[in-house]
C-alpha cells in the first residue's frame, strides 16, 4: 500500500507542468547612454577626460615655445659663427645647452604630472561607475518585478535577442522618473538573476605626451 501511494504521488507530480522562469534582457549600454542618470555620470567622466586633454595641450604649447627658442638661438649662432670670438661662441653654446636642459626637464615633469592626473581620473571614474551601478540597480529590479521577470540577462552576451523581451526602456523610464538625488533603495526585491550595469563611459584614456625633439 505504501509503495502504491508513493507511486501515485509521483505520477501526480509528473503530471503537473513545471513552471518556466520568465526571462528578460536589458541593454546596459543603452540604459547608460539614454537615461538621465547615465548621462549625468557620463558627463562627469567626460569632464575628467577634458581636463587631461586641456593640460596636455597646454604642455604641448609650452614645449613648442621652448623648441622655437632653441631653434632661434641655434640659427643665431650659425649665422654669427664667423664673427664671434671663442668666448662669445662658448657663451652662445652654453645658452643653447641650458635651454635644451630646461626643455627636457619640462617634458619630464609634464609627463609625470599627466600620469598622476590620469591615475586620479581613473580612480574617480571607477568610483563614479560604482555609484552609477548602485543607483541604477534598484530601477532594474523594480522593472523586473513589475513585469514578473525571474531572470535578467545582459543583451551583450546573447547571440540573438527578441525585442519583445527587452525591458531596457522600462528601466530608463523608472530611472528618469526617480528624484534626481535618489540613492539606491535598500532591500529592493531582486529577480533570480540580475546583470550588473556597465559603466556609463570608459575611464579617461591617456593623452599622448609629446616626445622630445632632436
Amino acid at each position: 500500500m505504501v509503495v502504491a501511494a508513493c507511486a501515485a504521488a509521483a505520477t501526480a507530480l509528473a503530471q503537473e507542468p513545471a513552471k518556466s522562469p520568465k526571462i528578460a534582457v536589458i541593454d546596459l549600454g543603452r540604459i547608460s547612454s539614454e537615461s538621465t542618470l547615465g548621462k549625468s555620470y557620463a558627463g562627469q567622466i567626460e569632464k575628467l577626460e577634458n581636463e587631461i586633454k586641456a593640460e596636455g595641450a597646454k604642455k604641448q604649447t609650452e614645449l613648442q615655445k621652448l623648441d622655437t627658442a632653441i631653434k632661434a638661438l641655434s640659427d643665431e649662432l650659425e649665422k654669427q659663427a664667423s664673427v664671434l670670438s671663442p668666448e662669445a661662441r662658448d657663451r652662445k653654446e652654453q645658452e643653447i645647452l641650458k635651454k635644451r636642459r630646461e626643455r627636457d626637464a619640462y617634458l619630464e615633469d609634464g609627463q609625470r604630472e599627466l600620469t598622476r592626473m590620469r591615475e586620479r581620473a581613473q580612480a574617480q571614474a571607477e568610483a563614479l561607475n560604482n555609484e552609477f551601478q548602485a543607483r541604477i540597480r534598484p530601477h532594474i529590479e523594480a522593472a523586473a518585478k513589475e513585469k514578473g521577470v525571474d531572470i535578467i540577462l545582459n543583451s551583450q552576451i546573447a547571440l540573438t535577442v527578441n525585442k519583445d523581451f527587452d525591458i531596457s526602456q522600462a528601466v530608463i523610464a523608472k530611472a528618469d522618473a526617480a528624484p534626481p538625488a535618489a540613492a539606491a533603495a535598500p532591500g529592493a526585491g531582486k529577480p533570480a538573476a540580475a546583470a550588473a550595469p556597465a559603466a556609463p563611459k570608459p575611464a579617461p584614456s591617456p593623452t599622448p605626451t609629446p616626445a622630445p625633439t632632436q
